[in-house]
């Protein structure tokens, strides 16, 4: 079977499920490998069609494979590659961390959107996990996804405060039920303050620790009707733009420039509204990276089709 060997920066977990969600949707088989710990003068087997570099300190042994003379695999950078992009057979980058990419040699693929690694089966096996715990009002289902504090912007308990009440609030006025999950950078005290005041009148509170947490956070995309996000993370509000639901953002801090033409590109496109706390509804055309990335690689690698479970 053909197959897809990811390389993979240690504790870069986001870009490695970025990288998974590619080869998933190219219906390859897939290995992983850490960067630190990969040789750089490995054997890399026949049946390997394609090399992921899934972050920056994945690079430089893509480089060394990618250099090489004879055969061996297609070599994507899923990362910006400023110093000798050339090497790689193709680049993927978001469209907002555009600096200087249309000089670049090898074929560059953009998208809006972050890839997002929650599949069909994700979703239906999440729902099952978390439609017995919700009980829908007739305004719906809202899903708040709660990221955290970055470099750029802290979230402490007074910006946790802020945003518990402005959901409750936004709870009573339209009657719906929240079902609403941390991450890991949420903050323990963040955490429990959210808890308590938001985890009862029938309202879901999952923590990211929770051992079911990834699975109920897959379910929450595929049952909400709509969504309140934290703007802090591109892979939050990616994975949320994949079901073409309405996204209410809420702003941490103001963050990078790279970050505000994201949040500018998702509004012009449709996906996103900043959160006024009003309940508007909309639609739009879902932003699925991760498939538009399989599209242009497919005929590259001489692949037919994807598996239809990973559409």
């Amino acid at each position: 079977m053909a197959q897809c060997l990811i390389i993979s920066a240690r504790g870069k977990r986001g870009h490695e499920r970025q990288a998974i969600a590619i080869a998933q949707r190219l219906a390859l088989s897939y290995s992983v490998s850490i960067a630190q710990e990969f040789p750089i003068r490995t054997h890399i087997p026949p049946e390997c069609l394609c090399l992921i570099a899934a972050g920056r300190q994945s690079l430089a042994p893509a480089r060394s494979v990618a250099r090489r003379d004879g055969v061996r695999p297609f070599v994507l950078a899923l990362q910006p590659v400023l110093w000798r992009p050339g090497d790689f057979d193709a680049i993927w980058s978001p469209l907002h961390d555009r600096r200087w990419f249309d000089r670049l040699l090898p074929p560059r693929i953009e998208t809006l959107t972050a890839p997002s690694a929650v599949t069909a089966a994700d979703r239906a096996s999440g729902a099952a996990l978390l439609a017995p715990r919700l009980r829908r009002r007739p305004g719906g289902v809202v899903g708040v996804i709660v990221g955290g504090a970055t470099a750029d912007a802290p979230f402490g308990e007074v910006d946790a405060a802020r945003l518990a009440d402005a959901v409750a609030g936004l709870a009573h006025r339209h009657d719906v039920t929240l079902a609403l999950t941390t991450s890991r950078r949420t903050g323990e005290a963040q955490t429990r303050l959210l808890e308590e005041r938001l985890g009862g009148d029938g309202h879901v509170i999952v923590n990211a620790d929770a051992p079911d947490s990834a699975l109920i956070y897959a379910g929450l995309l595929e049952l909400a009707d709509a969504f309140v996000v934290t703007a802090d993370s591109v892979a939050m509000l990616s994975d949320a733009a994949t079901t073409g639901k309405p996204i209410h953002a809420w702003r941490i801090g103001r963050g990078k420039r790279r970050f505000e033409r994201f949040h500018n590109g998702l509004i012009t496109y449709g996906a996103m509204r900043w959160f006024d706390g009003d309940l508007p509804s909309w639609a739009y055309a879902p932003l699925d990276a991760a498939a538009d990335v399989a599209n242009v690689l497919r005929p590259r690698l001489g692949l037919l089709h994807a598996a239809a479970q990973y559409k």
